[in-house]
């Protein structure tokens, strides 16, 4: 399916990947929580991207409520 996303580097240079569509199912929270496990066991390195990593972020740009 389509997802509405951005691609950005995080503070320690690893790609981030944001979702702004929410997360109804929680899939991609889970895959959030596995992208920071591996990265806290140093597993989360790919070598041709400059031993940068991928991290998940999830936000619901419709969700005006939690905002306020």
């Amino acid at each position: 399916s389509n997802q509405n996303c951005q691609l950005s580097l995080d503070d320690s240079g690893d790609f981030l990947l944001t979702y702004l569509d929410g997360d109804r199912h929680g899939i991609k929270k889970k895959l959030a929580k596995m992208f920071k496990q591996r990265k806290d066991l140093g597993l989360n390195r790919v070598s041709w991207w400059g031993n940068r990593g991928v991290q998940v972020e999830v936000k619901d740009q419709f969700d005006f409520e939690s905002r306020a």
